[in-house]
Formats: C-alpha cells, sequence, structure tokens
C-alpha cells in the first residue's frame, strides 16, 4: 500500500531537533547524555525505519542455518544469531544500535569541545546516524574505526590493531581503517593535501580499470561490493567538498587552535580522496569515505574557535540551525524521491513501534 506524507509523521525528528536546541541553550553537562539517550531510544524502539531493515528482519528470522551461511562477518552472524534464538528480532537492531552510539557518546566526551555540536554533527549528516538506522554493520564498524584514532594517537598500536580486527568482523570493508596508523603516524601537509584533493578528481577512470583487472588482495576485498556502473554523485556530496575546501582554507588558523587539528583535517580530506577516486560507484564510495569523514564530529565545533569572542555564540546558533536544517532536508529529499517515484520507500517515516508490529 503506498504511504501517504502527513506532517504529523515528522514528530520523532520534530522531538529530536528539540532536544537539541534544549541542549544547546541551557549547555547543560548532562547535555550529551540527554542527546545520546533520545537517539537511542529512538533507535531501539524503531520498527521498518532504515532502508535495509526488512532485509534484516527477513535474514534473522530464516533461522540458525541460513545465519551461518550468510555472507556476513563473523560478529554480525554472532548478533544475529542471538535475535534468531531469542525469536526476537527487534533485540538485534537494539544490539546495533547501543553499540554505535555508545562508541559515538565515549568519543564526543573524550575528544569534543562542544559535545552538542558534535551530535549536531553526527545526527544531521546523512552518512552517519540515519546511516546507521539503515546499513546496521557498516555503521557500527565505522565509529570504530572513529573510536580506534584514540589508540593510535596513544601509540597503542596493538589496541588499534584489535580494534581494527573487532572492526572487521562486523564489516569487512572496515580493512580501509589501517590507513588511520600512517595518516596520523606520518603527517600530511597542507599542500600536499591540496594536490591529492584535486588530483583525486581525475583518478577515478584509472582506479576502475586498475580494480577490474586487479588480483591484488586488498583489492579484492572490496570487489563484491562494486557494480562497475558510472554513476553522477548526488547533490549531497557536494556538501563534503564545501566542508573539505573550508577545512583546507582555515587550515592554519584551525591548527593553530589545536594542533591536532592538521591529523583530524587530513583524516577528513583522505575520506574526500577515497570519494571522488571510488565515484564510479556512489553508494560503495559513500560508505567507505564515512571512515574519515566521520572526523567531521570532532572538527566542526572548532569552526567557532575561528571567529572573535564577541561573534562565537552567533556563529554556534547559526552553525545548530543549519545542521538542524539539513538533517530537514535530508528527510524532505527522500519524502519528495518517494512521492516522484524515484524510491520505493521513503525509510525513515512514517515512524513505528516494534512492539506494535510483532
Amino acid at each position: 500500500m503506498k504511504y501517504e506524507f502527513f506532517l504529523f509523521d515528522l514528530w520523532p525528528y520534530f522531538l529530536i531537533a528539540c532536544v537539541f536546541l534544549y541542549c544547546n541553550y541551557t549547555n547543560s553537562r548532562y547535555s550529551s547524555k540527554l542527546i545520546f539517550i533520545s537517539l537511542l531510544t529512538f533507535s531501539v524502539l524503531r520498527y521498518d525505519v532504515g532502508w535495509d531493515y526488512t532485509a534484516y528482519r527477513t535474514v534473522i528470522e530464516s533461522g540458525f542455518d541460513n545465519i551461518v551461511d550468510s555472507r556476513y562477518e563473523f560478529f554480525s552472524k554472532y548478533i544475529f544469531l542471538i535475535g534468531s534464538y531469542l525469536n526476537f528480532y527487534p533485540i538485534v537492531f537494539a544490539i546495533f544500535s547501543f553499540l554505535t552510539l555508545r562508541i559515538v557518546y565515549t568519543s564526543i566526551n573524550k575528544y569534543s569541545i562542544n559535545p552538542v555540536l558534535s551530535w549536531l554533527v553526527f545526527y544531521s549528516f546523512p552518512l552517519f546516524f540515519f546511516a546507521s538506522l539503515s546499513t546496521i554493520r557498516q555503521s557500527l564498524a565505522t565509529m570504530l574505526i572513529f573510536y580506534s584514532y584514540k589508540y593510535v594517537i596513544e601509540k597503542k598500536y596493538i589496541k588499534f590493531f584489535i580494534i581494527l580486527i573487532v572492526a572487521m568482523s562486523f564489516h569487512i570493508s572496515s580493512i580501509v581503517g589501517v590507513l588511520l596508523l600512517p595518516i596520523i603516524i606520518f603527517p600530511i601537509s597542507k599542500l600536499t593535501n591540496i594536490i591529492l584533493f584535486i588530483g583525486s578528481f581525475y583518478v577515478s577512470k584509472i582506479i576502475l580499470l586498475f580494480m577490474i583487472n586487479s588480483d591484488f588482495v586488498f583489492l579484492r576485498v572490496f570487489q563484491n561490493y562494486i557494480g562497475y556502473e558510472e554513476a553522477k554523485p548526488e547533490l549531497i556530496s557536494y556538501l563534503y567538498y564545501g566542508f573539505g575546501i573550508f577545512n583546507l582554507l582555515y587550515y592554519n588558523k584551525l591548527s593553530k587552535i589545536n594542533p591536532q587539528n592538521k591529523v583530524i583535517i587530513s583524516l577528513i580530506n583522505i575520506g574526500l580522496v577515497l570519494f571522488n577516486i571510488l565515484s564510479f560507484e556512489p553508494i560503495t564510495s559513500l560508505r567507505v569515505s564515512a571512515f574519515f569523514l566521520i572526523f567531521l564530529i570532532y572538527l566542526i565545533p572548532y569552526y567557532v574557535e575561528i571567529f572573535n569572542k564577541q561573534s562565537r555564540a552567533l556563529v554556534k546558533n547559526i552553525l545548530v540551525m543549519s545542521f538542524l536544517s539539513l538533517s530537514s532536508m535530508y528527510l524532505y529529499m527522500y519524502i519528495n524521491n518517494y512521492g516522484n517515484g524515484v524510491i520505493e520507500k521513503v525509510s525513515f517515516l512514517p515512524f513505528k513501534f516494534w512492539f506494535n508490529n510483532l
């Protein structure tokens, strides 16, 4: 039955927006926890919210043998088996949601200079929170790589590789996370970042031909995820380009505020480079680049510090409203594309509770 959109269907996203506005206004030390609980509640109670929800439910309900023989990685299979054994598929989405959001919560509290703004970046950017409602395995693996940053900068390399292996046991694409090690250990200069960013726009076809014909094990890992048809990037991609260019333009100021931002900017820039060289397959390029673009969560709060003290409160509020508008625009794109027959379902609407659909 075709879904008919009603404005009231946006109520959960309206409530989440209110939580962000409240936390931004009060600036309480409990703000991060309140946002975490709000997003977790939304994620755990959802039913058929997220593009891949039905597909994963089918896998969970397919039985022990089918799950064991499936293409999924070890830890993902293990969580699916828990849901199958208990005959209770919602627990799988609850486990993935909790682990994903808990890692974000821990990481933001440790490294962000403005947790509310960092949470808002995570919520508003399509590759992060909204993706976690669909590509649950990939999103958890992305957050594990995000967390592994802690061990690289602390030079605890064994722990870094343990986290990397765990991430690969949820989604194999997280093997690209190994790039964090050389990027952080051997800093990339501003000029090199600019050259890499510009040059990446011209190498997509070369990389495509190399991957199709390559027997190199590292590249074969991704061949199952890649379709070899040309495709133009979505408009949302230019949003990430905008932030990448802004980072390079204000590289010196951001680095002066915190020297560690040099590494963060390089990680984000490598994400954009990977997006460009894999742009022949947009879904793959977005998913792989997400392992590095996720570090925007740490960097964007520093944008406020670029301005003088008298302007910072205004700049912060402008960023908050802009990111809330971004999340609304993303939902509008889904609604509009569904109404025009471009996609088969809205994916994030209407919000339904699993306990009403067992």
